[in-house]
């Protein structure tokens, strides 16, 4: 049977003391008086049975025992604190994080989390939209949640659920009615600039099929490197871009943004939250997740030119 460990009091003075080589500095390390260390280090010497030090005038030495001794000590102590930290850690409190396209945030997220850190003050979140693959993304630790556009079905490592449909429907700047050529029908975009984000290049020509509209050029529409970038290109006047029924909503609201054309084509694609499945859902994850599922499930009514544009598409 093994013998009983030596109190821990002790083995730490014995350890501080050996790695300093001296009783003062460990006394002072450890907040206690040189004294204090000498009687544990002699405790300790009684426990085991052997002396530890070569004590001299002023200076003690570690025995050629003691100094193995000393070595695995010092090297559980450095466990035992790593151990103690990592524990620490995983209880502080850290932001949730969350990853989504730049147009996703600034047009849909960002309204959301206003009204989820009225409901949950004492909740942080951290917003990345540099987008990278769900799966990178999940492998390199650098988010808890995603927001992306995509397709069933997800890897089975993954759990997705639903948030709202994909749905383009043209969008461009209210004053680009109110001049010359007219803008109606699916035919007048022929005489338009169209905008497109590099995202998504064969936007325009479905939207076109659907809509029952060809023979438009299209290989001198404008392609900008994000779908953010297509939008506010519309709002301020530089064509018509297809945007996403969802994210246009508050645009509308304010007139930054009109729908010129009655027609919503729905994608196969749809938006969706996405996160690591696990055992069990982190407090911060499921506390956001539940709260913005129980947002989206029911319809909620959309601003009067998108409901004309929903009704055409039906």
């Amino acid at each position: 049977m093994a013998p009983p460990l030596p109190p821990l009091n002790a083995l730490r003075a014995f350890e501080a003391a050996g790695r300093l080589c001296s009783f003062t500095l460990a006394a002072e390390e450890l907040h206690v008086t040189p004294g204090a260390i000498s009687r544990q280090i002699k405790s300790l010497e009684a426990t085991l049975g052997m002396q530890l030090f070569a004590r001299g005038h002023r200076e003690v030495r570690l025995t050629a025992e003691s100094a193995l001794y000393l070595a695995a000590l010092s090297d559980a102590f450095k466990r035992m604190e790593a151990a103690t930290a990592r524990l620490y850690d995983s209880r502080r409190e850290r932001p949730l994080r969350i990853m989504c396209s730049g147009n996703v945030a600034s047009r849909w997220l960002f309204p959301q989390l206003r009204m989820f850190h009225t409901c949950h003050p004492q909740r942080h979140v951290m917003l990345t939209t540099s987008l990278t693959s769900t799966t990178d993304a999940f492998d390199s630790d650098i988010t808890d949640l995603v927001i992306r556009l995509g397709n069933e079905p997800w890897p089975s490592n993954m759990v997705a659920h639903r948030l709202f449909d994909s749905a383009l429907i043209p969008i461009c700047s209210p004053k680009l009615l109110q001049e010359e050529p007219p803008l109606a029908r699916p035919a007048d975009l022929a005489h338009h600039t169209l905008l497109y984000s590099q995202i998504r290049p064969h936007a325009w020509s479905r939207w076109m099929e659907a809509a029952g509209c060809s023979g438009i050029d299209l290989s001198q529409a404008q392609k900008f490197e994000s779908s953010a970038l297509a939008y506010e290109a519309a709002v301020e006047g530089l064509g018509v871009a297809l945007g996403e029924r969802e994210l246009i909503v508050d645009d509308l609201r304010r007139g930054r943004l009109v729908t010129p054309i009655a027609f919503s084509q729905l994608q196969p694609e749809a938006y969706y939250l996405i996160y690591q499945r696990q055992p069990q859902a982190t407090p911060r994850l499921k506390e956001f997740r539940d709260w913005i599922l129980r947002q989206h499930a029911p319809a909620r009514p959309a601003p009067r030119g998108l409901r004309n544009a929903q009704a055409a598409a039906s």
